[in-house]
């Protein structure tokens, strides 16, 4: 939420004062509002300030992937085109993960690629969590929420901001790009949740959307700002995202935004009295149409991302690339069978670190969507390419990792 206003963002922190969330407040105001909602504040003190002082900090946000089962087929999703076998972590393995993150995580993401419900114990992990104290973040379509008890399941587990992916603003443009998805059972999941929450009396959790813009539904999104409108009820930001990666199997798919597509989105939304956030394009290269920042500003480095078989990549950005032999080949570690933080400190996750930081590319990070990576070189690619190659089977008769890479240096 870096792009929303200090206000709204107060506004937001407001709600754990009224509902005596107090951990959740000091998580809030000294990790998650310097650490990540800031992003020239995080990567000053994280990759200038703490480590002049000798502090390698270990990360106090984490993601971890409930599931890679999926029984849609959206047109934008590596998902949808990948070999692997669908897998859902199980409870005792995000509890370890979770739990042997020594003191708990301030703020966890539990989405990946993958439907989270497939899980069955994904409200029992949210719970567990919840209880802890930890600021929870989710993203779901909700397309398999089956009725009210189940809407009001997910209200009761506590969770913090609720982020509904939204792939049209017609019916129309929703299920084809959502192909098997059902556009009229996620409007109205969406207004019942809102009508339970009243119900119940319950400030979180709180609501946001995820427009994934592609060609199909890049027209229809004033329309979904009308309907968030008419839901009337607090909403935490509309996220705007353009496919992160452009890659083969859904590069038809993807497309730019300009300016005057952003500033009309903007002025809508501003009219409705909506806070949003433009992503970065994977067209443009850009966030927020400016150029990419270097790679020493990386924030992201502070959350890692870990699949659902324990697989720690460096962070969420380098999914949706259809790419995900080759992030297992490059994993930093496993997170099941090591605890997190001795993986954290080992060698290859601090030379890593340190590239980021001397504003170098690591081999890890070469298909990143954020940053410059102007600095990257063969050396590098090929570092990668021996590493996916060494550690997956399936990498064994790649020639290349990460072709698309080569053309971006200089």
């Amino acid at each position: 939420m870096p792009q929303i206003s200090l206000s709204h963002k107060i506004k937001l922190v407001s709600n754990y004062v009224y509902d005596g969330r107090f951990r959740e407040i000091y998580n809030m105001i000294f990790w998650v509002y310097p650490l990540w909602w800031n992003r020239k504040w995080s990567a000053f003190i994280m990759n200038k300030f703490l480590p002049k002082l000798g502090i390698d900090l270990f990360p106090p946000f984490l993601e971890i992937e409930p599931t890679t089962a999926c029984q849609y087929a959206c047109v934008c999703c590596e998902h949808s085109y990948w070999k692997e076998p669908p897998k859902n972590i199980r409870f005792d393995d995000f509890k370890k993960i979770f739990d042997g993150f020594g003191k708990n995580p301030k703020w966890l993401g539990l989405t990946g690629i993958g439907t989270s419900y497939l899980n069955k114990d994904y409200h029992k992990m949210l719970s567990y969590a919840k209880s802890k104290g930890t600021i929870i973040e989710t993203f779901d379509h909700f397309n398999d929420l089956e009725d009210d008890n189940h809407l009001r399941e997910l209200i009761n587990t506590g969770m913090d901001f609720l982020f509904i992916s939204i792939y049209g603003g017609t019916k129309e443009s929703y299920e084809s790009v959502m192909r098997g998805g059902n556009f009229d059972k996620a409007m109205h999941n969406i207004r019942r949740f809102v009508a339970l929450k009243k119900q119940m009396n319950k400030r979180f959790p709180l609501l946001s959307f995820h427009y994934i813009i592609t060609k199909d539904s890049k027209d229809s999104i004033l329309q979904f700002l009308d309907f968030v409108h008419s839901l009337d009820t607090e909403v935490a930001e509309v996220l705007v995202t353009p496919m992160t990666h452009a890659f083969k199997e859904a590069e038809d798919f993807a497309v730019s935004i300009d300016e005057e597509y952003v500033e009309n989105v903007r002025k809508k939304a501003k009219k409705l009295g909506i806070e949003i956030t433009i992503n970065f394009s994977a067209k443009k290269d850009t966030e927020d149409l400016q150029k990419r920042p270097p790679m020493h500003n990386c924030k992201e480095l502070i959350m890692p991302f870990i699949f659902s078989n324990g697989d720690i990549t460096p962070c969420c950005s380098l999914n949706e690339a259809n790419n995900r032999d080759w992030q297992h080949g490059t994993a930093l570690g496993n997170a099941i069978q090591t605890p997190l933080r001795e993986v954290w400190y080992s060698k290859r996750y601090k030379e890593m670190r340190k590239a980021i930081r001397e504003d170098q590319v690591p081999p890890e990070c070469i298909y990143c969507p954020a940053y410059d990576l102007s600095t990257i070189t063969k050396e590098t690619i090929e570092q990668s390419n021996q590493m996916a190659r060494a550690n997956n089977p399936k990498m064994q008769q790649a020639k290349v990792v990460a072709p698309i890479v080569v053309e971006r240096i200089k």
